[in-house]
């Protein structure tokens, strides 16, 4: 089979002399497959073409308009350190703000010309210098821990979840001026304000269990509670697995527990609590949910709880009947959804390691 040459350079035009030699092939019965490696573009281009022209009928286009450029190379690099230093601004207030007298258009084609472009931000929590160091600091210690070592921590978290709340930005294929048809729009309700939050963890081997927590948020007590039912039965489970008559010695060899430094995490009662039921805690850098592999495990899991949420129900409710049985949908969900994502994630490890010391203890890509 014939190797296909890589495409032509983006934004390059066939000429007047290509098309010709494209449509002469093609009458001489050449393959497009052959045509296309010939001419360095792939097939459906030469498809277009013979689609568009035919060999019989073919005259050659007038020859393009020539524009005289609108800045000078001097206004070029104003126009660059322009949009570096505005970067959150919209184009119509840069091209005020320089005052050159050119259109966004204008604008639009030189930060093109730049190799810039216009993106969604990404959200990141705040780093002060402080943070950076310590998550600098953190990385360093553990950037030669195996995977064997990460499958031993216990990493916990708390999330949030919005009843009837699609947690991903839909996409619909639809016709034009079909904008508002119910059968392309995303559906909402007013009485989505419905919010349920949950705690879980797991180690690189198990699922802990997911708690659902009461309303009114999460306190020093509410976590103790939390901890006792969901840290302690996946412990006994680490400790004296089922099929084992040995019990392990509850130390660092064993796990070590991860929770990040929430309020309620580093009360000083919670602290001692965990001493005392000798449970290692692992020193967790400020700001960190890029480290914690719970933290993109929740975005799966919501994703599945609300596509399980609409096979189930015809729209939130606030009932406490209602907001039980979303309890028992979420522990389902979780419960359901196997261990690939998870040891996939802890493998990550090393590298979200290697990433935050690379990048100075700044924020990385997970």
């Amino acid at each position: 089979m014939e190797n296909i040459p890589p495409t032509r350079e983006k934004g390059k035009h066939f000429s007047d002399i290509d098309i010709g030699k494209i449509l002469g092939l093609a009458k001489a019965a050449w393959p497009q497959r052959k045509i296309a490696a010939l001419m360095k573009c792939t097939q459906s281009v030469i498809q277009n073409i013979l689609a568009t022209y035919l060999f019989e009928t073919f005259q050659g286009r007038n020859a393009r308009r020539e524009y005289q450029r609108k800045t000078s190379k001097r206004e070029d690099r104003y126009i660059l350190r322009a949009l570096q230093q505005n970067n959150d601004l919209p184009l119509q207030d840069i091209t005020n703000k320089i005052a050159l007298g050119i259109s966004t258009t204008t604008l639009r084609r030189r930060r093109s010309e730049s190799g810039l472009g216009s993106y969604i931000a990404v959200k990141k929590p705040g780093l002060s210098a402080n943070n950076v160091r310590k998550r600098l600091e953190w990385a360093i210690k553990y950037k030669d821990w195996t995977v064997e070592d990460w499958k031993k921590v216990i990493w916990s978290d708390e999330c949030s979840v919005w009843i009837g709340v699609n947690p991903r930005r839909q996409w619909i294929i639809r016709p034009p001026g079909e904008k508002f048809n119910r059968k392309y729009t995303k559906k909402t309700f007013k009485s989505a304000q419905v919010k349920v939050m949950v705690w879980a963890c797991f180690t690189g081997e198990r699922l802990g269990p997911l708690i659902v927590c009461d309303e009114g948020g999460i306190g020093a007590n509410e976590y103790e509670d939390i901890l006792y039912d969901g840290l302690f039965s996946l412990i006994d489970d680490i400790l004296q697995p089922p099929e084992s008559d040995t019990i392990r010695v509850a130390d660092e060899n064993a796990f070590v527990f991860m929770q990040d430094n929430a309020q309620c995490h580093k009360a000083e009662c919670i602290l001692e609590f965990l001493q005392e039921n000798h449970v290692p805690v692992m020193e967790w850098p400020p700001q960190s949910p890029d480290l914690n592999p719970l933290d993109n495990l929740w975005v799966e899991f919501k994703e599945r709880f609300h596509k399980r949420f609409t096979e189930l129900f015809n729209h939130p409710s606030k009932s406490l009947e209602a907001r039980y049985r979303y309890g028992e949908v979420l522990q389902e969900v979780w419960y359901n959804q196997g261990l690939e994502m998870v040891e996939s994630l802890v493998r990550s490890m090393q590298k979200r390691c290697e990433l935050v010391i690379e990048a100075q203890g700044g924020a990385i890509k997970y």
